[in-house]
């Protein structure tokens, strides 16, 4: 199973931190990320690719390429942080600007054959009420809704580690 890692903290992480050739990284602090303008330029002028030019297709392919998408985040405010909220947004360029009706409703119809599953951990800077994660949890399945897969899991932890290498290792 082929696992890409979109961290967005502070801590990087590197191969090293897992025992799995197959686990590819991207830490968003370290590199070039602009925030969605919302021009809808990848659908239109490039599609499937932003117009304004950064790292944001190395991120596209590798979450591609993975059969899940690991996001790890750390809680603001009692929400993801704004890190991981810009690089959802620019996930944008892997739908159609086209819809269709998918779990009942109006959604952008899907790009690809195939999308990977995804999965969130939240690292605890301080505790994350029990309402605050379900608010998380809830809003991303709403997220996978939109990109044509399921949830995988959403765990909670004290650093970017902890939890996810047993999930790993249960995969």
């Amino acid at each position: 199973m082929n696992i890409a890692i979109i961290n967005t903290t502070d801590i990087p992480l590197t191969d090293k931190d897992f025992n799995n050739d197959k686990v590819s990284i991207v830490n968003t602090r370290i590199i070039d990320l602009k925030y969605c303008e919302g021009c809808f330029e990848c659908w239109t002028k490039t599609p499937g690719l932003c117009v304004h030019f950064d790292d944001m297709p190395k991120i596209l392919q590798t979450i591609m390429n993975s059969d899940l998408t690991v996001y790890i985040s750390d809680v603001k405010i009692g929400f993801i942080s704004s890190e991981l909220k810009k690089v959802l947004d620019k996930t944008l360029p892997l739908m159609h600007p086209y819809f269709d009706i998918s779990h009942g409703e109006v959604h952008h119809k899907a790009r690809y054959d195939r999308y990977p599953e995804i999965a969130l951990v939240l690292i605890e800077n301080q505790e994350i009420s029990s309402s605050a994660y379900n608010i998380i949890e809830n809003w991303f399945a709403r997220v996978s809704y939109n990109m044509m897969t399921n949830v995988k899991f959403v765990i909670k932890d004290d650093t970017p580690l902890g939890g996810l290498k047993n999930e790993i290792s249960n995969h």
